[in-house]
C-alpha cells in the first residue's frame, strides 16, 4: 500500500481558483473567496506560495467545458506551465458541481494535484477523514445543485399560474412591466409581467400574415423583413432562426405554456428532453396577445404542412438511401468540413447545400454540393459566394498531407 505523504508544512506551490454562478450574485464574492483563502493561510502559519489564481466569474459550475478560466488552469497544470502541487477552493461547490467530480479529483490526482478546501481547513484528501469528506462534498455539490434547481422549478411553476414572468428577457414584440410594492416603507419590485411594445406589434402582424395568408416559411418572411423600408433599422436584420420561434411562440396570443423542455448537463454538454405535454403549465391569459388565436393557428397549420411536404419528399429520396439513418454525434458522415467552413463576412458556420441531381456526359448521375453562408439566405449576410465542397475537401487534405509528410521527413 502506497503511502500518504502529504505535510501540511511543507513549502507547497499552490493555485487558487475562486467562482461564483451568477452576474446576479455578490460581485464581490470572488475576491471574498480569495481573501478567506489566503486569511487561513496566514492564520494556519503555512509555508504556501501562490503561484496563480483563476476566477470565474457569473459561470455555473454544472458544466466544465464552459468554464475557460478552469478549462485554462486545468490546461497549465497538464502542460507544467504552471507548477503546482494543490489547488485552494473556498468550498468544494466552488470547483465543480458537475457528475464527474470524482473523476476530475482522479485526474488531477494522477498529476499529484490535491483539491483542498478552505472550509475543511485545508484537510488532506488522502487521509481516511479526507477521503469521507471528499465523498460527501462531491455528493454536496451535486445533489445542492439538484435541490436548488427543484426549487427553482417549482417557484417558476407558480410564478406561470400567477401571470407573473418566470425570468429571463421578454420575447421581441413584449417589454417587462415592474410591478411594485411596498415593503417596510421600501418601494421595490414584487414581480415582472410582460406587455406589447406598441412600435413592434406591426411587425410581429406582418409576420403572421406573411404565415398565415401568403404561406410563407421563416427564411422567405426574413427576407420580406429585411427589405421592408417601413421596419427600422436598427431592429434588423432578422434571422430565420429568431422568425422561426416567433411563429411557434404561444405568448404572442397571450398563453403561457412552460416546461415543454428540461434541461441539463451530460458529458458536460448541454441537452435538451422533451417533457410529457401532462407536466406542462399553462396559463390561457397569461399576458395581452399582439395576434388573433385563430390568425395563429392557421399560420401553425401552414407550418406544419410544409413541414409534412418536406419529410415525404425526404424520405422518397431517389438515391435509395434510408431516409432516417442514425447519425452519431459529433460526427458528420458526409461532409468532413462541417462546422469548420466558416464565413469571412459574418463569422457563421457555413452549410453544405445540395443542388438537383444531374446526368453527366458520361451517363453517370451526379449532384453538386457547396458550402454556402446560411444568413445569405434571409439577407443578413453579403457573402453570396458558393465553395465547392468537393473541391474544398480535396485542397484540405492535400495541404494536411503535405503538413504531415513535411513533418515527418
Amino acid at each position: 500500500m502506497l503511502i500518504d505523504r502529504f505535510d501540511r508544512n511543507k513549502k507547497y506551490r499552490v493555485v487558487i481558483y475562486v467562482r461564483m454562478s451568477t452576474k446576479m450574485q455578490n460581485e464581490r464574492s470572488p475576491d471574498q473567496q480569495i481573501e478567506r483563502i489566503k486569511e487561513l493561510i496566514h492564520r494556519l502559519q503555512l509555508p504556501w506560495e501562490v503561484v496563480a489564481i483563476y476566477r470565474g466569474d457569473g459561470i455555473s459550475g454544472r458544466s466544465s467545458r464552459k468554464r475557460l478560466d478552469f478549462q485554462q488552469m486545468l490546461k497549465d497544470l497538464k502542460s507544467g506551465k504552471v507548477q503546482a502541487e494543490l489547488i485552494l477552493v473556498d468550498s468544494f461547490e466552488r470547483f465543480s458541481r458537475a457528475d464527474n467530480n470524482h473523476e476530475i479529483r482522479s485526474k488531477l490526482a494522477r498529476q499529484g494535484i490535491k483539491i483542498l478546501t478552505a472550509d475543511s481547513n485545508f484537510e488532506n484528501p488522502d487521509s481516511v477523514p479526507g477521503k469521507a469528506l471528499s465523498f460527501v462534498e462531491s455528493f454536496r455539490a451535486t445533489e445542492e445543485g439538484r435541490i436548488k434547481a427543484h426549487n427553482v422549478l417549482r417557484g417558476k411553476h407558480d410564478a406561470v399560474r400567477l401571470g407573473h414572468w418566470p425570468g429571463g428577457s421578454a420575447p421581441f414584440g413584449y417589454r417587462l412591466k415592474n410591478i411594485m410594492t411596498l415593503r417596510k416603507g421600501v418601494e421595490e419590485i414584487d414581480y415582472r409581467t410582460i406587455e406589447p411594445i406598441p412600435e413592434h406589434k406591426g411587425i410581429i402582424l406582418k409576420i403572421f400574415e406573411s404565415a398565415a395568408h401568403e404561406n410563407l416559411g421563416a427564411s422567405r418572411i426574413c427576407r420580406k423583413l429585411n427589405k421592408d423600408p417601413e421596419i427600422p433599422e436598427d431592429l434588423k436584420p432578422f434571422s430565420i432562426s429568431s422568425i422561426d420561434s416567433f411563429l411557434q411562440n404561444e405568448l404572442y396570443y397571450g398563453e403561457m405554456i412552460w416546461g415543454k423542455y428540461c434541461y441539463g448537463i451530460v458529458d458536460d454538454v448541454r441537452v435538451r428532453q422533451p417533457v410529457p405535454e401532462q407536466d406542462w403549465v399553462r396559463n390561457e391569459n397569461f399576458c395581452e396577445p399582439i395576434v388573433d388565436k385563430a390568425l395563429w393557428d392557421l399560420a401553425a397549420k401552414n407550418r406544419a404542412a410544409r413541414r409534412l411536404k418536406n419529410n415525404d419528399s425526404n424520405d422518397q429520396s431517389k438515391n435509395g438511401c434510408r431516409p432516417n439513418m442514425p447519425h452519431a454525434r459529433g460526427i458528420a458522415l458526409k461532409y468532413p468540413l462541417s462546422g469548420l467552413v466558416i464565413c469571412s463576412s459574418c463569422g457563421r458556420s457555413m452549410v453544405a447545400t445540395s443542388g438537383a441531381k444531374y446526368k453527366t456526359i458520361s451517363g453517370e448521375i451526379r449532384n453538386y454540393v457547396s458550402y454556402r453562408c446560411p444568413a445569405r439566405f434571409a439577407d443578413e449576410c453579403d457573402n453570396h459566394f458558393s465553395i465547392p465542397e468537393e473541391w474544398l475537401r480535396e485542397t484540405v487534405f492535400d495541404l494536411i498531407r503535405q503538413q504531415l509528410f513535411s513533418i515527418s521527413q
